[in-house]
């Protein structure tokens, strides 16, 4: 057998014989049919999925993405959408070489739950983070950050607000997340007043993609100026400041666009304007007034929830377009995805390169919902479906808005198209249905207890009341409560100005129309506190707890305060009834085991931080609570992993060096001790006990002038505390120095002195200072009182 491949030959009978012409037609028909369909299916139902082959063709393996998000800004306060309020000439620039979108709808009005849908490609009901500072993304959703990440990108972010800090779960993917704030210099912590201006964020990202530019990156700019309160910088004060406060917020939109305009010359002074993509969307808007609403996260009105977006790449089909379709934030992702070339993520959303090709698809309409008016204050949440041309917002008293013809949303035609908002009513509920399928748990943030205690005592921290997802004709309709709730977001930023009394009339007025308010009396209790009025604060608590028994947050704010007030065995209570009601509730197991901690029974308290760190693995003030608890059960070896643990996920961590050094001391590792201690204080110079323990180490070493000067540091940082008092006082007589000078350290330590142990060794010093002063009656007078002391110290340790 010929091993050459059978080819086919033609009958002798059939050569030389012609086709018919018919027949040849039909074939080239059916060819053209073939390649037809071949192309059709290529170019219209594939032909932008993604921009691999455009990419290709253009030399660029892997195009950066740059994603701007505009926190606080309403479309309709752009030139690019027919204002003609402010001047925006970057946006206006960026809007000829993209895509607009005319109609692109947020998930949320609040900042928080609006980027976790932007970053996720998911909707609320499904990521969990309903409002903001409640919880944190869980760590089980996937981030746009962590797609580009596998793909081989380098991944940055540069935030502008506490809002979006690390800890609630969006920094996961990135390789540098800039989210330094110095939360100490904030009395008040509100989530909206923690920010810094577009200048100082657009600096940051700009050295990073300086020293980053030889690789493909996404990056994430948060850019938060439009945001309360309204105080552009010169030259933009001046030029808007002719109609406050709208034309202050629209000078912030001015100044925002010059930061814009920064980053879009650095990429063209660069040339990576060729292969980068730029995403520019709006978080949520702003009321300005409008519907009554100041602010935002209340109402879903279109000021609220119709954002900007804009997309910008090198593809001159994709320059210079306005798409007129209802999208949303959803969609981002897989765009973004898609614009790189990546394989589309799964997601609530989808890519909308068709759409930005011109081509036809059938409208998808967005959701949006506010949960705030359920969350913080017991009335029902709003939902709402918005299409290019119709809302309906599902509330008690349910509304749809015709938005060609009514784009203020002031006419509700709900008895006008009865069958529309009925049509649109099944749609959202079915839309709700479908996205809450298989959501993962919420996860909580990642916050020291401090700050956790702060924005609690703010309403943020733990649902004030049972969350109700679906409107509810026996809840009140937040359309009748926007006089209460101005009042309580004024004393929300009266509390942040640090004017209590004020506020706390707004607070007592509105509670006077509305007596149930959680968050209203939660932050009453707040100004009652600073106002030295810790009893009414204590009764307003327990007039929740009276009407509830079962408010954890109410049992966890009270023992609080009662912890402040010294009574540990009441806090042990109370944590226990928290978590007799929810046995997952971190706060209640800290508060109990840092109770025990504090009684040096460390025993006790390990099974409560044991627990705290199994429900709450990835916060790092439970595993640094075990780490100490470890320490003191002398279980150097684990308490070592976990302080390393803590370096390892957030290298500045308060208290995570200090804790080390005492680790190393109790093991006789000195130089490693002073090394810890140093490092805690070079982050933060004003912690005490770091200094204190070095001082104390340095003399130990022999080096006396050192131990002075940390002492001298450790009065200073700590004036109400005796430590820095006594032992400067003690270093001093160790060098011989004036006894007069030294007398006057001692009586002002013992002054401050508020244990036995410190009692006993001021009228020691005391002593010796009169020695050398040579006053032998006081002497003895004073070894008297250090002995009475020390004998209180050791009769206590029975």
């Amino acid at each position: 057998m010929s091993s050459r491949k059978k080819t086919w030959e033609v009958e002798p009978e059939m050569r030389g014989r012609k086709i018919p012409a018919s027949l040849l037609i039909i074939l080239m028909v059916l060819a053209v049919l073939v390649v037809g369909l071949w192309l059709a299916f290529r170019f219209f139902f594939q032909p932008v999925s993604s921009l691999a082959g455009f990419w290709k063709k253009q030399g660029v393996e892997k195009p950066n993405v740059l994603l701007i998000t505009l926190d606080t800004t309403r479309a309709d306060h752009l030139p690019l959408y027919g204002y003609n309020g402010v001047q925006t000439p970057h946006l206006n620039e960026l809007g000829q070489r993209g895509a607009v979108f005319e109609q692109c709808a947020t998930a949320s009005p609040l900042t928080l739950p609006a980027h976790c849908s932007i970053l996720t490609g998911y909707y609320p009901p499904y990521h969990g983070v309903r409002v903001n500072g409640n919880n944190a993304l869980s760590e089980a959703q996937t981030t746009a950050a962590e797609i580009f990440a596998a793909a081989g990108y380098k991944t940055a972010a540069f935030i502008a607000a506490f809002v979006l800090d690390g800890r609630w779960g969006l920094k996961q993917g990135f390789d540098y997340y800039d989210d330094q704030f110095d939360l100490k210099k904030y009395k008040q912590l509100d989530l909206g007043t923690v920010q810094r201006p577009g200048n100082e964020v657009v600096d940051s990202a700009l050295r990073w993609l300086e020293e980053n530019r030889g690789q493909p990156f996404f990056a994430w700019v948060h850019l938060y100026d439009p945001h309360l309160p309204y105080e552009p910088p010169e030259p933009y004060l001046s030029q808007y400041r002719y109609y406050p406060p709208v034309s202050l917020y629209d000078g912030e939109i001015a100044f925002m666009d010059e930061q814009i305009g920064r980053l879009y010359f650095w990429l063209k002074s660069r040339e990576l304007d060729q292969k980068t993509v730029i995403v520019l969307v709006g978080d949520h808007g702003e009321g300005l007034g409008d519907h009554g609403e100041l602010a935002h996260g209340y109402f879903i009105y279109d000021y609220a929830v119709h954002v900007p977006l804009i997309v910008v790449s090198p593809h001159r089909k994709l320059q210079g377009v306005r798409v007129p379709s209802q999208v949303s934030v959803v969609d981002l992702l897989p765009t973004m995805a898609g614009l790189a070339g990546l394989k589309s993520p799964t997601s609530q959303g989808r890519s909308l390169l068709r759409l930005m090709f011109g081509k036809k698809e059938k409208e998808i309409p967005a959701y949006s919902e506010s949960l705030s008016p359920n969350l913080h204050y017991g009335w029902s949440p709003l939902l709402a479906l918005r299409t290019s041309g119709f809302k309906f917002i599902d509330a008690p008293r349910p509304e749809l808005y015709d938005l060609k013809n009514d784009p203020k949303e002031l006419n509700d035609v709900q008895n006008r198209y009865p069958e529309l908002g009925l049509s649109l009513k099944r749609e959202l509920d079915s839309l709700i249905e479908k996205i809450s399928l298989g959501a993962p748990e919420p996860q909580a943030a990642n916050l020291d207890s401090e700050t956790v205690e702060r924005l609690a005592a703010l309403g943020y921290i733990g649902a004030s009341v049972r969350m109700k997802t679906r409107p509810a004709r026996e809840l009140a309709d937040p359309k009748d409560k926007l006089e209460v709730y101005e009042l309580i977001q004024q004393a929300g930023d009266l509390i942040n100005h640090e004017e209590y009394e004020q506020a706390a009339g707004n607070l007592e007025k509105s509670l006077a129309q509305e007596p149930g308010i959680p968050q209203a009396r939660l932050l009453l209790a707040t100004c009652y506190i600073e106002l030295g009025r810790r009893a009414e604060a204590k009764h307003i608590l327990d007039e929740i707890l009276r009407e509830d028994p079962n408010s954890v947050q109410a049992l966890i704010s009270l023992a609080n305060i009662l912890l402040e007030e010294g009574r540990a065995d009441d806090v042990v209570a109370l944590g226990e009834k928290a978590l007799s009601i929810d046995n997952r509730n971190t706060q209640a197991y800290t508060l109990i085991g840092e109770v025990y901690m504090a009684r040096m029974e460390h025993e006790k308290a390990r099974p409560y931080l044991e627990k705290a760190v199994e429900i709450q693995p990835k916060m790092t003030r439970n595993v640094l609570n075990l780490a100490v608890c470890l320490i003191g059960l002398k279980e150097y070896e684990r308490a070592e992993q976990l302080l390393r643990q803590v370096l390892q996920d957030y290298p500045k961590f308060p208290l995570t060096y200090f804790h080390l050094g005492l680790l190393y001391e109790e093991q006789g590792r000195v130089g490693e001790a002073l090394e810890a201690y140093a490092r805690e204080i070079e982050y933060y110079p004003d912690h005490f006990r770091a200094r204190f323990n070095l001082g104390k180490l340095l003399l130990g070493q022999g080096n006396l002038e050192g131990y002075l000067e940390q002492m001298e540091k450790v009065m200073k940082a700590a004036p109400a505390e005796a430590e820095g008092y006594l032992f400067l006082a003690r270093g001093k007589l160790l060098r011989r120095d004036d006894p007069t000078e030294i007398l006057e350290l001692v009586k002002a330590g013992l002054s401050r002195a508020r244990t036995p142990e410190l009692k006993a060794l001021g009228y020691f010093l005391l002593a010796d200072a009169y020695n050398r002063l040579g006053q032998p009656a006081r002497v003895q007078e004073a070894l008297a009182l250090a002995n009475q002391y020390k004998n209180q110290k050791e009769e206590s340790k029975r």
